[in-house]
């Protein structure tokens, strides 16, 4: 793919800001992100700036009563918690057409949760989500079950991986493209799956800080002819982004997401920033 020349000077431009400003921000734990990035791909006629933001916290966190087992081991195991949370992310680009991962979510869980250190952490119970593009001119609701793992160190020193998965039911409110394949107003829920993996490495080196990985997929379960020859039934989107100094990042992406109706290649560059 030849990169447009404006691409390459605002990618110019975005380094040296960055590198002038000397922030260090912590974005490990944040409950509010944004990274600022440029974006193209290779189906696009040129590259558009943007942002990638995600928000997340605890609406109620509740300790289940810890036990005392009575041993030097362990003398306070706590039993588990109950949490309600929420999390957003998405894209948003100066350019909406030419917004190659164009899908905004925005969920909320009251899920179970279990810890233990060497096992790791996991997570279970109800959620609803919203889905849409930039535009809000296709979106939809989803309601269902959710579990997750997570641990650290499980492969190798300070690193983390993570699998969730959720079942869930598609209510799509608007959706142009779907009404198009089946041909039928207003649209039928549908039964879908979400599967998420995630690993993340830091490193050491001089310039590159991190290493992360990251799948995501959903598939409609039972769909329809029409809607498997229109390619509906399943959406993918394979991720590496690989850290650098003073937040800065690189990415590449091959896939596509829901709202999305190609596969694309898509690259970006830019930093992240916390902003509490």
């Amino acid at each position: 793919m030849k990169t447009p020349n404006a691409f390459c000077a605002a990618a110019i431009l975005l380094f040296a800001a960055v590198g002038a400003s000397g922030a260090e921000p912590d974005s490990k734990s944040c409950s509010f992100c944004i990274n600022p990035t440029i974006i193209d791909s290779k189906n696009n006629t040129g590259g558009t700036v943007g942002i990638d933001y995600n928000v997340k916290g605890d609406l109620l966190s509740k300790d289940f009563a810890s036990k005392d087992t009575g041993s030097s081991i362990d003398p306070d195991a706590t039993l588990g918690s109950a949490v309600v949370s929420y999390f957003g992310s998405g894209t948003v680009a100066a350019s909406k057409e030419r917004n190659p991962k164009n899908f905004l979510d925005f969920l909320l869980d009251a899920k179970l949760k279990y810890s233990a250190p060497r096992l790791g952490t996991v997570l279970g119970g109800l959620f609803t989500k919203y889905e849409t593009d930039q535009s809000f001119d296709n979106r939809q609701a989803v309601y269902g079950l959710r579990a997750t793992y997570g641990k650290f160190e499980a492969l190798g020193k300070n690193d983390f991986v993570a699998l969730d998965l959720s079942y869930g039911r598609v209510d799509p409110k608007e959706d142009a493209v779907r009404q198009a394949a089946l041909g039928t107003d207003p649209l039928e829920p549908y039964y879908r799956w979400n599967l998420e993996f995630l690993y993340m490495y830091p490193l050491r080196w001089k310039v590159v800080t991190a290493v992360e990985l990251n799948y995501r997929l959903f598939l409609e379960n039972s769909a329809p002819a029409s809607i498997k020859a229109a390619d509906l039934d399943k959406h993918e989107l394979a991720t590496i982004r690989i850290g650098l100094q003073n937040d800065l990042f690189l990415a590449y992406s091959a896939g596509k997401l829901p709202f999305d109706r190609r596969n694309d290649n898509i690259f970006q560059i830019g930093f992240s920033y916390k902003l509490f």
